[in-house]
């Protein structure tokens, strides 16, 4: 390579090196910032670090928020969310890939509708009904609700997973004697689990993180993590809520490392294609 073409490929490598090195820290930064509020203290003013670092804003809120009792709310209801989501999108998202729908264009906009207009539009008349009904402040109605939210992402992945069951060895499996349940449950599902599993990670994550759903519906026995982050913010305690921030990513990054390591990611939204 000649000096001329070095000179004519390094502006361009350095310029493509200065936008990965932004869009890293526009990723980390707000993350590290989180961090340094939550382990700091006296951090103020001009400050670029902490004076001082401490543990201090975790013992209060394990001591004054009773984090393990809102933890446990957030991890019940994200369970209860992901099943139900599942138990709605498998049958949801077979029909519309393996059936020849007139109308699945338009089954496909409802399903991705709740997640294109903004939450609060609608989390105001789930509150309502879920109100009429007794289930706010209780796990069931938050998780329901959270399927709303939860339900789009799981249905996209499985239909995409069921796309690409090769039609052969359903035409096989049926030769050898499966119908119906036996052969949704010996042959389709099994071969579906990378694409079931990035639906349950979606649905999971999808109530785990959620709020504005949470803080319509939520009551003294069902405080989550991200409600409760919001409340402590509101009381002035920004430092607590750094420490329930904290607390808040470790669960939700421990769950998503141990499913990619099931998971390839080139599979989280293709299924069985190209397996």
């Amino acid at each position: 390579m000649t000096l001329v073409g070095l000179a004519e490929r390094w502006p361009r490598r350095l310029w493509m090196a200065a936008l990965l090195v932004l869009f890293v820290l526009f990723i980390v930064l707000p993350f590290v910032m989180i961090l340094l509020q939550a382990f700091g203290n006296d951090w103020f003013g001009l400050r670029f670090l902490p004076a001082h670092w401490t543990l201090r804003w975790f013992r209060w809120a394990i001591d004054t928020v009773d984090i393990p009792k809102v933890l446990l709310n957030t991890l019940v209801i994200g369970l209860l969310a992901t099943l139900f989501s599942l138990a709605i999108s498998l049958p949801a998202a077979w029909a519309i890939a393996r059936r020849r729908l007139a109308l699945r264009p338009l089954l496909i906009g409802l399903v991705l509708f709740p997640r294109m207009i903004p939450e609060i539009t609608f989390a105001l008349g789930v509150a309502k009904v879920f109100y009429a009904l007794n289930l706010n402040n209780t796990y069931i109605g938050i998780a329901l609700a959270h399927v709303v939210l939860a339900a789009p992402f799981a249905v996209l992945v499985l239909i995409s997973t069921f796309e690409g069951v090769d039609a052969r060895l359903l035409e096989a499996a049926s030769v050898m004697g499966s119908s119906g349940v036996s052969l949704m449950t010996r042959v389709i599902l099994p071969m579906a689990i990378p694409g079931i599993v990035a639906a349950a990670i979606f649905s999971f994550l999808s109530s785990y993180n959620d709020f504005v759903l949470t803080l319509l519906l939520y009551g003294p026995q069902t405080t989550t993590l991200p409600v409760q982050t919001y409340l402590s913010i509101g009381n002035g305690y920004t430092s607590v809520a750094g420490a329930i921030s904290v607390i808040l990513l470790i669960p939700s990054m421990a769950f998503l490392v141990a499913m990619l390591r099931l998971v390839k990611p080139e599979n989280l939204l293709g299924g069985l294609k190209g397996a």
